[in-house]
């Protein structure tokens, strides 16, 4: 409970964060006349569809296993996660058209010192959030809170060519089109984050291995037990914050079936405390046979 607690305090908080900021953003910007600054807002607005993603997600993603899913509800996460970089990706296409319809427009109008303000305060304001958010991510174990957070420095980093482009329009003959493309890199910094989400997501998915990290600690916890001699079949992979392996373990061949069965669940445990990512670790234990030296 502590945890869905804290997940949904934190989401409301950002969420009337971000309602805030969009309004103002957009508000300031039609007045000032920054595109730049009005696309900052919608991004804002944006972000209030992930907030809606990460509520309705954490509780089932945080439920335990059940009959039906037996390995619990740790997709739920990694289903969030994808729904929120593709929702990153239609507001950079979106951003990305209206700023490239807006280049060519002969419209020449200056940013106001407004814009400014509204821009530096959103980038204050979203910094702090993402910071908060990711504090919490790391404490409750959520990817998809972690990011929800990086949604939110995303934001932060959108108002930063803004405010480059409100300082730098006076000296700037034809600085309307500073504007436009300010936008576009705001478009840039969007797409970024919806890919580092989107990528790892689709991994997941497909049952793509946790990495070599995963592992190489595997393989060096092998290496320091006493009693293991070999390790391989190495098989692993995640879902949401949780991460799945399987593997063989080799033991002396006249070992009972209770000591093989001690110094699995021993391996287990030592693996299990040094990582709380891995929930679930499924160990068959093989006798170990040396392999004849060819001379």
């Amino acid at each position: 409970m502590k945890t869905i607690e804290a997940i949904r305090k934190i989401t409301l908080i950002g969420a009337l964060v971000n309602i805030i900021l969009a309004i103002v953003k957009i508000v300031v910007g039609s007045v000032s006349g920054s595109s730049a600054l009005v696309a900052d807002g919608v991004h804002s607005f944006s972000d209030l569809l992930t907030d809606a993603v990460v509520l309705f997600g954490a509780q089932y993603w945080i439920a335990p296993a059940d009959a039906k899913h037996p390995y619990g509800h740790y997709r739920y996460e990694t289903m969030c996660n994808l729904i929120i970089g593709t929702l990153l990706l239609f507001t950079a296409a979106g951003i990305a058209w209206d700023s490239i319809d807006r280049i060519g427009s002969s419209e020449a109008v200056a940013p106001s010192m407004w814009a400014l303000v509204a821009a530096l305060g959103s980038i204050g304001a979203k910094e702090l959030l993402y910071r908060w958010t990711f504090r919490c991510a790391n404490d409750v174990g959520s990817s998809a809170l972690r990011a929800n957070a990086w949604h939110h420095r995303s934001d932060a980093l959108s108002s930063v060519p803004v405010v480059l482009s409100v300082i730098a329009a006076p000296f700037v003959p034809e600085y309307y089109y500073l504007d436009q493309i300010a936008a576009l890199l705001v478009t840039a910094m969007i797409l970024k984050g919806a890919v580092s989400i989107v990528l790892p997501s689709l991994q997941e998915i497909t049952e793509r291995s946790a990495g070599q990290e995963v592992i190489g600690r595997i393989q060096q916890h092998a290496a320091e037990h006493n009693d293991v001699k070999e390790v391989h079949a190495i098989r692993s992979r995640r879902a949401g914050n949780a991460t799945f392996v399987d593997f063989h373990l080799l033991v002396q061949p006249d070992l009972t079936v209770r000591e093989g069965h001690d110094i699995a669940k021993d391996f287990k445990l030592r693996l299990m405390k040094e990582s709380n990512e891995m929930l679930d670790i499924i160990i068959h234990i093989e006798p170990y046979e040396p392999r004849p030296q060819v001379y």
